[in-house]
């Protein structure tokens, strides 16, 4: 995912903070962000110690310690290299599709789907990759040195451990999330490292982090913590108002409701999910999807937004008058749905 740069502005009709319409001003930002890295990647050889501490600057390595001051071009390259054979067994999905796709690829793919960027971002932040974009189309490109220890590490014998145990780990907080709306980063942090990388150093720390603002959508909180959130959360910071200072809760989940926020749809939630997505079908605008707006709407219920502006957002999703049926749906939908509450679950097993 990425980080969560902007908010809409408050008053904003809620059409404008629907979960769809939220991805679409992420990517702009993410796009945005990339467009500031220098032309050059860390490991050309026409890269300068200037263009190295704008990449720092840039990068993962600026909020982690040990990184303040000015920072030499072979000092950054050093750092780097030193901790690729560990990072690289703890890539987010995305990331490691695109690097299964470079090593493939000669290091080299170039791709017009930009539902790919976030993954693309985060290998950039990683100093691994080099970026550019030409009219519909962005090139990735794996920095040639980076390619024989790339490859070493994809062939680690405990390469498929670690990416079974990131699948489970992912699976949780992803569940997490849909269940709470938003999660402090302090447990899952914790839990990454001792449960998925099973060492609690400083470098674990920083992969943790990594991983963390790779995988999932974000916001910055104190420091150098951060606030996980589901990509459908509009106000983040209404939340976090409302936890004050208390950053841990537990919350009692049966194995049914994990699951069902793992899969994005929890049991009760089901029923009214497929009574408003059959009430949808055939009657949408061409630029919508039935799926994607159902989709949009339940997430709103689970914000607390009013039935009267649900009612206006489904309105500029189809091409005819809402029908009884669909208002019939969109009522149940908003009666029935259960709320975000804005409080992180204690990831206790």
């Amino acid at each position: 995912m990425m980080l969560r740069e902007a908010y809409v502005a408050h008053d904003a009709d809620w059409y404008e903070k629907t979960m769809s319409m939220l991805r679409e001003k992420q990517f702009e930002a993410c796009e945005r962000r990339l467009s500031t890295y220098p032309d050059v990647s860390l490991f050309s050889p026409d890269a300068t110690d200037t263009d190295a501490q704008t990449m720092l600057e840039c990068s993962f390595y600026q909020s982690e310690p040990g990184n303040e001051g000015l920072v030499t071009l072979q000092t950054l390259r050093n750092k780097v290299i030193e901790r690729l054979p560990v990072e690289a067994l703890y890539l987010s999905r995305g990331e490691n599709t695109l690097m299964e796709r470079l090593l493939i690829a000669d290091g080299r793919i170039t791709s017009d789907t930009w539902d790919e960027i976030d993954a693309a971002e985060a290998l950039a932040n990683r100093l691994w990759c080099s970026f550019t974009d030409e009219g519909e189309e962005w090139t990735l490109e794996l920095a040639p040195s980076l390619r024989e220890p790339m490859l070493l590490a994809f062939n680690n014998p405990g390469f498929a451990a670690a990416r079974a145990r990131l699948f489970r780990y992912d699976a949780t907080i992803q569940g997490l999330l849909y269940i709470a709306g938003f999660l402090h980063c302090g447990q899952p942090l914790t839990f990454f490292t001792k449960d998925v990388m099973e060492r609690t150093d400083a470098l674990a720390a920083d992969i943790g982090y990594r991983y963390l603002k790779a995988s999932f959508e974000y916001v910055a909180d104190r420091g150098r913590e951060i606030v996980l959130m589901h990509p459908g959360l509009a106000d983040p910071r209404r939340l976090m108002v409302t936890m004050g200072e208390q950053t841990e809760f537990t919350l009692s989940l049966s194995e049914e409701t994990l699951s069902g926020g793992m899969n994005g749809l929890l049991p009760e939630e089901e029923p009214l999910h497929q009574r408003m997505l059959a009430a949808l079908l055939g009657m949408m605008r061409p630029e919508w999807e039935a799926e994607e707006a159902a989709e949009d709407l339940r997430l709103l219920a689970k914000q607390g937004v009013a039935l009267e502006e649900m009612e206006a957002v489904m309105a500029s999703m189809i091409c005819v008058l809402p029908t009884p049926a669909m208002k019939n749906a969109l009522k149940n939908l908003y009666d029935c749905t259960p709320h975000w509450i804005g409080m992180t679950a204690n990831l206790r097993h």
